[in-house]
């Protein structure tokens, strides 16, 4: 059912041995500032695939994805292209990049645009316009999920939804663009719940997960 709505900083600690990268993660990426252009060209060339987003100059390094992650947002993807069948709208999953704004990239979970979507640079790899973001909530992207995330997404004139789904259990945070600068929270929860996606129709939550 839908629910609605200093002191002086220490010392620093002495800094640790850099830690070994975990399995399957993203290797570590030096601290270093980057403009877009950069950026830009060092995702359309990189050979090794690992993908990195862009925040006020800072590269981010993309960490690996669980199979339920993956699923979910497959899933997901599946529900809005029936959902959208036969109208001038069309989906992407975590492989499209996204321009926020001034200098901010992001690879949301998936993401719904018009079709055809508007692309940076003539460059077929760089949504500008989108429409439905959302991100799947995991342990390592939840507090950026809800908060630098949320922030950045809110500013694209384009949005008018912004999706942040629980991996564990049918849940859903959306947000819902009301003007220029204010938008709708509502949580919808258990399996019989259904979203109200503006311009495309109701997500139900059941399907989207695994049989318990």
């Amino acid at each position: 059912m839908p629910a609605t709505l200093d002191s002086p900083p220490a010392a620093p600690p002495p800094a640790a041995p850099a830690a070994s990268p975990r399995p399957g993660s993203a290797p570590p990426v030096p601290d270093v500032r980057l403009t877009e252009a950069e950026y830009l060209h060092r995702e359309r060339t990189e050979a090794d695939g690992l993908r990195s987003e862009l925040s006020h100059g800072e590269l981010i390094p993309m960490a690996g994805e669980s199979e339920l992650h993956i699923d979910l947002a497959k899933a997901i993807e599946r529900a809005f292209d029936d959902l959208i069948a036969g109208r001038p709208l069309k989906t992407f999953r975590s492989n499209m990049r996204l321009r926020v704004a001034d200098g901010r990239y992001r690879y949301p979970d998936v993401m719904l645009t018009p079709r055809p979507p508007e692309m940076l640079d003539g460059e077929q790899d760089t949504v500008t316009n989108p429409l439905v973001l959302v991100e799947v909530l995991s342990p390592s992207t939840a507090t950026v999920d809800r908060g630098a995330k949320l922030d950045d997404y809110r500013t694209i004139p384009s949005l008018t939804d912004y999706l942040i789904v629980s991996q564990d259990e049918p849940s859903v945070d959306h947000y819902t663009r009301l003007s220029a600068t204010e938008w709708k929270l509502v949580t919808y929860s258990g399996p019989e719940a259904a979203v109200p996606v503006t311009g495309v129709g109701e997500l139900t939550l059941g399907p989207l997960y695994p049989p318990a």
